[in-house]
């Protein structure tokens, strides 16, 4: 069965997750999706406003990420 294509568009005003390449490596943001256009997308993050043009996408993901937390573990 095929299933539709969803572009990031049809995203904008919901919470994403951005995989980007920045300063050489691998990063990601969780934020709002404002704009999307032919080159790149406008996000939204607490009071600052960022632009990630496509060369720097890795991917786009619906909905925010958990963070991995660690936790210490004492060894006796």
């Amino acid at each position: 069965m095929a299933r539709e294509l969803v572009l990031p568009d049809a995203w904008v005003d919901q919470e994403v997750n951005i995989t980007y390449i920045g300063a050489g490596k691998t990063n990601d943001i969780n934020c709002t999706l404002r704009d999307v256009n032919e080159r790149g997308v406008g996000v939204e993050r607490e009071d600052t406003t960022s632009f990630f043009p496509w060369t720097s996408v890795v991917r786009i993901d619906r909905g925010h990420s958990a963070k991995r937390r660690r936790t210490a573990r004492l060894v006796h």
